[in-house]
């Protein structure tokens, strides 16, 4: 028809402004600095025989500990086992405490990430954080018991050898003892000492 024009075909894109968002990124940085210290212990008990009177197998006590390394304080004597061990003997009564500590400077870093329809959404913020602080506080105390197991180990590693020694100690002083008793008691001409520990001593009164 003169004077019209054909009709024309073609697609038409509607854009909803509200229907287009932009992801943000959150990112949650936190760290722990803590200084850990852990303890154990064990006490056991020497048996001295009261051979003499108390002051004098003390002193025979301290005297044969010493030559063994450790070092008098009073009625105390007391000895570094390495590996934060130490061994103390209670010369009076015989109460012998192993301790072991342990120490250590912990500094922990993490990081939080999640995706946020907000540049600043501090709920979300505030949720990544608190997951930060508690995965921290989980790597904390595996630190922690990481660190008991070790001094626990270094414990044990001790005792193992400490309890034969010091049967040897308690042996040696009672010797000592039994030798001044006799002496006591008159002249001493003879003194044997077996292979199993036994003693002889011939005494001329």
């Amino acid at each position: 028809m003169e004077g019209s024009s054909a009709p024309r075909t073609g697609q038409w894109l509607a854009l909803d402004s509200g229907a287009v968002s932009r992801a943000y990124r959150i990112n949650v940085k936190a760290s722990l600095e803590r200084h850990v210290a852990v303890e154990d212990g064990v006490c056991s008990q020497l048996e001295v025989l009261p051979i003499l009177e108390k002051e004098r197998m003390s002193a025979l006590l301290g005297d044969e500990l010493a030559r063994r390394g450790f070092t008098r304080d009073g009625t105390t004597a007391r000895r570094a086992q390495g590996q934060g061990v130490t061994v103390e003997v209670d010369l009076t009564t015989g109460t012998v405490k192993v301790t072991a500590e342990g120490h250590a400077d912990l500094k922990l870093e993490t990081n939080r990430t999640a995706a946020a329809t907000l540049p600043e959404d501090e709920a979300l913020r505030r949720k990544l954080g608190e997951a930060a602080q508690s995965q921290l506080e989980r790597d904390a105390q595996a630190e922690e018991q990481l660190l008991r197991r070790q001094v626990t180990e270094a414990l044990e590693g001790t005792l193992t050898g400490l309890k034969g020694e010091l049967d040897q100690a308690v042996t040696a002083v009672t010797a000592a003892a039994l030798k001044a008793r006799a002496a006591e008691l008159g002249t001493v001409e003879s003194v044997t000492e077996g292979a199993d520990g036994s003693m002889t001593i011939k005494v001329r009164v």
